[in-house]
């Protein structure tokens, strides 16, 4: 009667264990990410809850219920004019690292093995090498002082230093070189799945290669291109190093802004709101383009 007991009790644990770990286990493993995924929601919807409350002049937030943050945030001027600035910089820092990087991809997808193996091992440099250090080396190029100047001074093109930093031009070169490399490993990414009989067959069939490129390499690189857009993108939107090196606190983004608000004036409800903006906007803009970019390729499929 008792070996009958332990061998039921043994066979029920074995049961239990085994049911556990088919059933339960994968639950287990994702256990951490949402660990993780918890305190980030956690985080945004405190920002959120901030941006609708009032602090004093010490910082401390007060109860209550109110939209004037948003209001003061969009009705003033001078505020309105991080949120245009840094979306009037973005936008074409994007364009522009756009259309240096598709070439410099389609080079890159294109070249043999060997001279891919270089290209590639210098972009893995420059994307793991510190962002800072690479601001202060554009800062070496565009300064008043810097490579442009003295040379435009030595051939006698100019007489003072043109002034490329501290606005709108030197803050948007910085973007664009910063974020260049996401651009190209999308793009290039996306070039190498491209089966190559595709554009044999175009060329056989009496295509130009501009033709082949503008109906066959290009259409299928869309997602590619869309993949880097919103990486480059929201990377720009919420760039804070490079207008504070290169914009010299004459150009400003919203980063900018709610560093200054939580850190220098503690004026917490209204940094939140400035950064809870960014966030919706950087979310309506992956939206739009996810949509967009669907669009496109299934037009490209029926075509």
């Amino acid at each position: 009667m008792h070996t009958c007991f332990r061998r039921q009790l043994h066979k029920t644990v074995r049961n239990l264990t085994d049911y556990f770990r088919e059933r339960r286990m994968p639950y287990t493993f994702s256990l951490p990410a949402v660990i993780v995924l918890s305190f980030f929601l956690l985080a945004i919807w405190s920002l959120f809850v901030i941006s609708f409350r009032q602090a004093d002049k010490f910082g401390v937030i007060q109860q209550g219920v109110t939209l004037g943050q948003y209001i003061k945030f969009v009705r003033d001027p001078f505020y309105f004019s991080y949120l245009y600035r840094s979306l009037h910089v973005s936008l074409f820092s994007t364009l522009a690292v756009l259309l240096i990087g598709y070439p410099f991809a389609f080079f890159l997808s294109r070249s043999k093995e060997s001279v891919r193996r270089i290209l590639t091992i210098i972009l893995l440099v420059n994307f793991l090498s510190s962002y800072v250090m690479r601001m202060y080396a554009i800062m070496l190029v565009i300064g008043n002082n810097g490579v442009i100047n003295r040379t435009l001074q030595y051939l006698n093109l100019i007489d003072h230093p043109i002034q490329l930093m501290y606005g709108e031009f030197g803050v948007g070169t910085g973007l664009t070189a910063g974020a260049l490399v996401f651009m190209v490993f999308c793009i290039s990414s996306v070039l190498d799945q491209i089966d190559r009989r595709y554009e044999e067959a175009a060329t056989s069939l009496g295509a130009s290669r501009y033709r082949v490129f503008v109906e066959v390499t290009l259409p299928l690189s869309i997602p590619g291109i869309a993949s880097g857009i919103i990486i480059v993108f929201l990377f720009n939107l919420c760039a804070f190093v490079t207008p504070a090196l290169l914009g010299g606190g004459r150009f400003e983004m919203v980063s900018n802004f709610v560093y200054e608000q939580s850190m220098e004036l503690l004026n917490f409800p209204f940094a939140a709101c400035g950064a809870f903006v960014l966030l919706v906007i950087s979310l309506f803009a992956v939206f739009v383009i996810n949509r967009s970019t669907e669009k496109m390729v299934r037009g490209t499929q029926r075509s």
